[in-house]
């Protein structure tokens, strides 16, 4: 008896045992799978810190929205301090050493065109949230995803810009790389459609120096264009925005617009009062305003050492936590064997560091295809990627006041120009904004241009020595007191009222040319003694090669002169016999009779019918001969 209570459990109650610990196995959730996503960021930077704050609270709101994930981003971060090398040598170790799946950032244009090369060597998602330059592009690089706006989507707007204010000069300030020269081309070409020039451009190198700065921008004051557009980093911007203010040029009259790069982080840079400045249109949502709250308190946590007014959500962050959403949810599309594969580059030759011999991702093209075709409801409005860059849908027009904040003024979208409401067309031609408070707090829009302080003026050549039955076509005095020069004339006043019409100023002075042939003045233009001449000059051939000709102003041609007369007279009917005066009817009368003479010699000898009664004792007269037929009874 004793025995048999110390025997064991029965084998039913073990398979019972057994069971249930399977089944509980069986309903628990499986472990999801990690997927190595890199991060290249220059950590001191002000987007860097928007990134460090934004990207892993992105995650956590996806993870939180989507529980049950299979798949889970696991954020493998390197600081490349902003040098490219660095970031190229941290896309490598990310690719043939931590197994990256896909690579966020890098955060510059030129780290990313270097980053996305490899990236589409080795066939490695880089998808950039922060890469706005045209340099590189999904088009070059086929790995290459711009979660982002490229700048040369802003570029109408500003032309738009330009048309509304009336700016037919407008002057860029840009920083002299791959960010700021890819640029202005797609600028120039949207004001020389709007109708605008670009005068001169001022690029400026990214260590420019306050004074170099000083002076570049002392160079402009002197010239006529009061209308600028700034695209430079933060950096720069801040010392460009700061020697304008100290020469004079943020006062009444001048006229500055800043791209979104800037507008994005108007808390960093602080542009001064009545600074206009373009950013992608964010929908202000109940979503929008709590990731803002939260975003807010989280950037100051981080980073204790920033001022309060850099915890500022603008567009990079609002690009980046949609960038990061996008690669979560892509992460999710992937199948079994993807997340199954190698994580690293297989295929490789020649180490990690040969660059000519980089193996290629397992997962990287489909990857990259769940990434392009991700369409959600981002942050910043619809996510869509079009051809591989983010569609942005408008622009808003911002007006930055003294508080550091920035004032909507309206909207500008492709297919609606300036408008105060978005989707709302304008009534008005060129488009419709609010009221701008300009720099030096006034309400007055200025023109674009000045008179030129010290700009050389124009030498327009008059011809000097003409008669005076000339002087109504063109004339040149000089007082003999004053040595004033002063020109006259139908030439001259066409000239200048086509200086009046230009919508800048243009200063000229007329200085007589002796007497010369004009094809002698003609090549004393070509030659430079003279920048230009006002003239009835003849546009030949020979000349054309020596100078270009306006549009002919007045067209010559001979043409007849007649006096005007009062044709409705009732005299009309007899006006063919005024040309007949007296001595036509003698002459007309003589020729009469002498014919008659002539006949009736040649035919009184056989004709019997110019054979008649004499009516003169002197014989027959002729004429009545001539006329017997006529007058002679028929039916003798």
């Amino acid at each position: 008896m004793a025995g048999d209570a110390r025997a064991g459990p029965s084998p039913s109650l073990l398979f019972l045992l057994i069971g249930l610990a399977a089944s509980l196995l069986a309903t628990s959730p499986a472990q999801p799978t990690d997927v190595n996503v890199g991060l290249i960021i220059d950590a001191a930077s002000p987007v860097g810190k928007i990134a460090t704050t934004t990207i892993p609270m992105a995650l956590d709101d996806f993870y939180a929205a989507f529980p049950n994930s299979t798949a889970r981003v696991k954020i493998l971060k390197h600081d490349s301090g902003g040098d490219v090398v660095a970031a190229a040598s941290a896309a490598l170790q990310l690719m043939t050493r931590q197994g990256a799946r896909a690579i966020l950032g890098p955060q510059s244009s030129v780290e990313s065109a270097f980053v996305a090369d490899l990236g589409t060597r080795a066939e490695v998602p880089v998808v950039s949230f922060s890469a706005t330059s045209p340099s590189v592009s999904p088009t070059t690089a086929r790995f290459f995803v711009r979660a982002a706006l490229s700048d040369a989507a802003q570029a109408g707007a500003i032309a738009a810009l330009a048309t509304y204010f009336g700016w037919r000069r407008v002057v860029p300030i840009y920083q002299d790389d791959d960010y700021g020269a890819a640029f202005v081309p797609f600028l120039v070409d949207a004001l020389t459609t709007a109708r605008a020039t670009v005068p001169y451009r001022c690029a400026l190198p990214a260590a420019a120096s306050g004074d170099a700065v000083a002076a570049a921008l002392y160079r402009m004051e002197s010239e006529q264009t009061r209308a600028f557009v700034l695209h430079t980093r933060p950096g720069l911007a801040e010392r460009v925005l700061d020697a304008a203010a100290e020469a004079g040029m943020m006062g009444e009259g001048y006229a500055w617009v800043i791209t979104d790069g800037l507008t994005g982080l108007h808390g960093s840079v602080k542009p001064p009062q009545g600074v206009i400045g373009l950013a992608a249109y964010v929908r202000d949502t109940p979503r929008m305003r709590d990731v803002k709250r939260r975003w807010a308190h989280r950037y100051m946590r981080e980073h204790p050492e920033a001022e309060r007014a850099h915890a500022e959500m603008g567009c990079y962050a609002v690009w980046a936590y949609d960038a990061a959403w996008a690669v979560a949810s892509a992460a999710e599309r992937l199948g079994s064997s993807d997340l199954s594969s190698p994580s690293g580059l297989v295929g490789g030759r020649d180490g990690p560091t040969d660059i000519a011999g980089l193996g290629k991702s397992m997962s990287g093209e489909n990857f990259l295809r769940a990434i392009e075709d991700r369409k959600f409801d981002g942050l910043g409005g619809a996510f869509n990627l079009i051809n591989g860059e983010l569609a942005v849908p408008a622009f808003e027009v911002v007006n930055i006041m003294d508080n550091g904040k920035g004032r909507s003024l309206g909207f500008w979208t492709q297919q609606h120009g300036l408008t105060r409401h978005i989707g709302r067309p304008s009534k008005a031609l060129h488009g419709e904004l609010k009221p701008v408070i300009w720099p030096g707090d006034s309400t007055v829009r200025p023109s674009g241009w000045v008179q030129p302080t010290v700009a050389r003026k124009l030498r327009v050549a008059v011809p000097g020595n003409v008669s005076d039955s000339y002087r109504p076509i063109v004339h040149l005095d000089v007082d003999p007191v004053t040595n004033q020069t002063t020109a006259g004339g139908f030439v001259i006043e066409v000239f200048e009222a086509a200086v009046r019409l230009l919508p800048y100023a243009l200063p000229f002075e007329y200085v007589g040319a002796k007497s010369m042939p004009y094809d002698e003045l003609v090549e004393a233009v070509g030659n430079g003694t003279f920048d230009a001449a006002v003239a009835d000059i003849t546009m030949t051939a020979n000349r054309s090669t020596y100078v270009d000709f306006t549009l002919p102003y007045e067209a010559t041609a001979i043409a007849m002169v007649v006096a005007v007369r009062d044709q409705r007279s009732n005299k009309r009917t007899w006006v063919f016999l005024k040309p007949l005066r007296y001595d036509l009817w003698l002459v007309s009368t003589a020729f009469f009779l002498f014919t008659g003479f002539v006949v009736w010699a040649i035919e009184h000898r056989d004709n019997d019918d110019f054979r008649g009664p004499t009516l003169l004792p002197g014989g027959n007269a002729p004429l009545l001969r001539l006329l017997h037929p006529c007058l002679r009874p028929q039916g003798d």
